[in-house]
């Protein structure tokens, strides 16, 4: 699908589902225990990281959101990804970043290349979020090290990217973990035995998605070199997170890479655009109300939190405008190190997701129809 087509009837696909979902307002039990879930878990990551005097706490809160889910099982499996992916992102940036920090002619296109492989291994791979957090780690260390200029200096900054992924993740396995044991608990008292596992979902063969993952590869790599040269020459304000919209909107599930269709793409960038400018409209104009104190904060980031994961977990269509929308309030109400009523950064951070989804788009736009990558009936065996 071409990109610029579709962006008007998804936008408004994604309104109407929002809508709806609002709408048809039925707070069930599940949807109640994992909004429960993830405010207690944002509210502890956002305190242990202020009582570590953590400098991007943000990161952490946003840890603490992302890698809750529905069931215990989950929640535990994507803490593990989302830390190896970390950790191998971190140490990969320490030691690229400061080699090439000072080249720019071999710092664009190297930078480019990490990202578009990862994209193209996470891209149907059984440890996907692994990948994507691998890849957006080793890209912030790796940029950051261009600035910083020394090994040392780049390492102190990928450790405390670390401790801030780390936080963020512990403070959801414990609340998930707490949660876990009293509904278990619960349920063995009424039936008196625990519930099935679910069984997991057959992947399709690798080979069938061979034209989608080096389209999506190379896609997100050329975007990513474009902004990196743009930042290098303009100081483009949001790097970090044009990275992140970068790498996160090209990864998708298994079910969505059987041909070289880029619509889910696209849907995840308009979802992901309204998500964010709702919460960041909303956000802001509540951010003077709360005059940067620290209960009202907690209340209005609590209740924002609470409302993205309802919107997250329901069927109506709006599952991840829900995602974007709970992320973008937590980047506007959870300042660097402390409780601001100040709006830049939230303005800086959401500048810098519209950049990386405007660099995606044009890049789509000029390579959607490449001659030389396979059809999806030429990669099936």
């Amino acid at each position: 699908m071409n990109p610029l087509n579709a962006y008007t009837q998804l936008s408004r696909s994604a309104i109407v589902s929002l809508g709806r979902e609002l709408a048809a307002w039925k707070p069930s039990q599940e949807r109640a225990l994992f909004g429960a879930q993830t405010v207690l878990s944002v509210v502890l990551a956002v305190a242990v990281a202020h009582a570590l005097h953590l400098t991007n706490t943000w990161w952490a809160a946003i840890s603490g959101f992302a890698v809750m889910q529905t069931s215990f099982q989950g929640s535990i499996e994507r803490s593990t990804y989302r830390i190896l992916g970390t950790l191998l992102g971190a140490l990969v940036g320490t030691v690229v970043g400061p080699l090439i920090g000072d080249r720019p002619w071999l710092f664009i296109p190297v930078i480019g290349a990490i990202g578009g492989f990862c994209v193209y291994s996470g891209n149907g791979a059984v440890a996907s979020y692994a990948w994507v957090l691998g890849g957006i780690t080793s890209l912030l260390v790796t940029y950051e090290a261009h600035i910083l200029g020394s090994m040392e200096k780049t390492a102190s900054f990928a450790v405390l990217r670390v401790a801030e992924v780390l936080v963020g993740t512990l403070s959801c396995v414990v609340v998930a973990g707490l949660f876990h044991v009293v509904i278990e608990w619960h349920r063995r008292r009424r039936t008196g035995d625990a519930a099935p596992s679910p069984a997991a979902a057959a992947a399709p063969p690798l080979r069938e998605l061979r034209a989608a993952r080096m389209l999506l590869g190379l896609q997100s790599g050329l975007a990513i070199a474009i902004i990196a040269a743009l930042t290098y020459t303009l100081n483009l304000p949001g790097f970090a997170q044009a990275l992140v919209t970068t790498v996160a909107v090209m990864v998708l599930p298994a079910a969505s890479l059987t041909s070289r269709d880029q619509k889910p793409v696209v849907q995840k960038m308009v979802q992901r655009v309204t998500g964010c400018v709702l919460a960041g409209a909303l956000g802001i104009a509540l951010l003077p109300l709360m005059n940067g104190k620290e209960i009202p904060c907690l209340i209005a980031l609590s209740c924002g939190v609470w409302v993205g994961c309802h919107v997250q977990s329901g069927s109506a269509g709006a599952s991840y405008v829900g995602r974007q929308f709970t992320i973008a309030f937590i980047m506007v109400f959870v300042q660097d190190h402390h409780w601001s009523a100040d709006p830049l950064p939230a303005l800086m951070r959401l500048e810098g997701i519209l950049i990386g989804i405007v660099t995606l788009a044009a890049v789509m736009f000029a390579t959607a129809n490449l001659p030389f990558l396979p059809s999806a009936d030429e990669a099936s065996p």
